[in-house]
């Protein structure tokens, strides 16, 4: 039953579709990316617009070098704080044409 309903769809045109939707929203990803620079650079923590609000907040964030951390104590002994999970990424490209 599942295959059929998968067998249905048309995955070509999917992919297309996706290929499409990601190129358009590229140059808005761009642009929210220069404002959001563009405000954060201001100094200010709040900034009101017409309708919306802008809060900047400064944060701090701790990450842990994993591959220095087997160098020196090896995997034995970080493996109990470790935690894993598998994670599906879906990456579309441009066909060659041949």
């Amino acid at each position: 039953m599942k295959h059929e309903r998968i067998a249905a769809i048309d995955l070509l045109g999917m992919v297309d579709e996706l290929a499409e939707l990601k190129a358009r929203i590229a140059p808005l990803q761009e642009r929210e990316a220069m404002i959001k620079e563009a405000l954060k650079a201001t100094g200010f923590e709040r900034i009101d617009g017409s309708n919306h609000t802008a809060v900047i907040i400064l944060s701090e964030r701790e990450t842990i070098d994993t591959k220095a951390l087997r160098a020196d104590l090896g995997e034995a002994c970080i493996a109990p704080y470790l935690s894993r999970s598998v994670v599906t990424t879906l990456k579309v490209t441009a066909r060659k044409v041949h």
